[in-house]
């Protein structure tokens, strides 16, 4: 979800089509999508301006994305649901309020119309992309979509109408196989990532997660064109991943919690805090996903203890709940156990220090991590966090994998022994492999991981695997 400032002499209707939208008695802009039993506040914070609901004015749309709103409760009404909902996010080149979806099953028929808002991501006042001009972004929430189901859609709307090209997305099942693409760490080859996206539309995957450091400098929105645009086309020209598949991005360092990152991606949450944590399910996975920014600074901040609290208690529900939803997984940046370049930095060992004790106290089962730009995979392992003990049930630990190479340039795997790690690999240099990606399979009670070294065409190598059940 989108977080913006409305300037207080701004008059917004307090009805829309589609959507409700009003300013609360502080004075800054709400949205409340059409049946979805959640809102959208601006977080001031973030300096977002011109915030207001579905207008007259449209614009070529660019760049679709669609991402992950709702709440971060589970079993309350709203909680974020992939099966059932979507974020359609975009940009136009001229400032524009026109925000639209119109959607179907049937391509002649997108006859589902719903509304949306605008606003404009300011510029960083100094540093990488304080040049740039203020980005004109557009987003519509959707609720009650049916599982397992391919839509047509269009973004845009207007008076006269401007509508992108029609793009297809599929919703998960709710049960049965699903297929996870994971990858992480892009930031310096677009041609890299644009492999990797192409590699998941191939696979076809119900839903793909990343775990940060998409771009080399967080706050340049320049540099999210060219990468997205990578994701956007394929060099053919033909439709690739961005916007045809659901993507759930966490922000790594590179992103520093910059106002351009949340900005160009929706996730789960509202109020002061929105968008650095959040749960879902999926089939037969619990997904947590967290921002880790504030954590690595230390756990003392508002931020970080509010974001520990929800953890504890999600994942305490979670856990309660493996009859019906039998794994736990968790998608941060920083790698909580890596032999590789990061693996003893001081803003590491804290998220790590912080952070193992949850995932042992509720018995997670599988931690997605990047930062380090490589391929790693521990044994099932607990704590303590400086000394993790290897286990030798594999649901009487938990497995921690870092794979990232997305296009960021390769760091040597970790050759010092390691009691705990269970496999590591690299790319570039004589591997022969421009970088490394993941499939995540969850279909009943049985979990299969595998990663893939990237090669000029595939099929690609299989780097590593393994299985996990309850």
């Amino acid at each position: 979800m989108r977080m913006g400032v409305l300037p207080l002499a701004f008059a917004v209707p307090l009805f829309v089509a589609g959507c409700s939208t009003k300013k609360t008695d502080a004075g800054v802009f709400s949205y409340a999508p059409a049946g979805c039993a959640y809102k959208v506040t601006p977080v001031e914070a973030r300096g977002y301006t011109d915030s207001q609901s579905d207008g007259a004015k449209g614009s070529a749309p660019l760049r679709v994305r669609v991402g992950l709103g709702g709440g971060t409760t589970a079993g309350q009404p709203g909680y974020a649901d992939p099966a059932t909902s979507a974020v359609f996010t975009w940009e136009t080149v001229e400032a524009a309020t026109a925000a639209k979806v119109r959607l179907g099953t049937s391509p002649a028929a997108l006859a589902d119309v719903h509304a949306g808002y605008s606003w404009t991501t300011p510029p960083p006042t100094v540093g990488f992309g304080a040049n740039e001009p203020g980005t004109s972004m557009h987003e519509v929430h959707v609720c009650g979509l049916t599982p397992g189901t391919t839509y047509t859609y269009q973004v845009g709307g207007g008076s006269p109408e401007v509508w992108s090209a029609p793009q297809q997305l599929a919703t998960p099942p709710k049960t049965g196989k699903i297929t996870i693409g994971v990858s992480g760490d892009s930031r310096d080859s677009a041609d890299v990532f644009q492999a990797v996206q192409t590699r998941m539309r191939d696979l076809a995957v119900n839903l793909q997660l990343f775990s940060g450091d998409l771009l080399l400098y967080g706050t340049q929105q320049s540099l999210y064109a060219s990468f997205l645009d990578k994701a956007w086309k394929d060099p053919a020209g033909k439709l690739l991943t961005l916007g045809q598949q659901m993507m759930v991005v966490v922000p790594g360092n590179h992103e520093n919690d910059s106002v351009q990152f949340f900005g160009n991606f929706s996730l789960p949450g509202d109020g002061p805090n929105a968008e650095t944590y959040g749960s879902f399910d999926v089939g037969g996975a619990h997904i947590a996903i967290l921002d880790d920014q504030s954590l690595a600074a230390g756990a003392d901040s508002d931020t970080s203890k509010e974001q520990l609290a929800w953890l504890d208690a999600d994942l305490a529900k979670a856990d309660s709940n493996r009859a019906g939803v039998p794994f736990l997984v968790v998608l941060h940046h920083r790698g909580d156990f890596s032999t590789s370049n990061h693996g003893t930095d001081g803003d590491v060992v804290r998220v790590r220090d912080e952070l193992v004790p949850v995932w042992d106290r509720h018995h997670v089962d599988l931690v997605l991590n990047g930062h380090d730009h490589n391929y790693e995979r521990s044994k099932p392992v607990t704590g303590p966090a400086a000394n993790p003990t290897v286990q030798t049930a594999a649901n009487a630990g938990t497995t921690y994998v870092v794979c990232a190479g997305a296009g960021a340039s390769s760091y040597s795997p970790g050759s010092a022994p390691a009691a705990y790690r269970a496999k590591n690999a690299g790319f570039g240099g004589a591997t022969g492999y421009s970088g490394v990606y993941g499939v995540l399979t969850v279909e009943g009670r049985k979990l299969h991981f595998s990663a893939y070294g990237l090669k000029a065409a595939a099929p690609d190598d299989e780097l590593d695997t393994f299985d996990l059940s309850r």
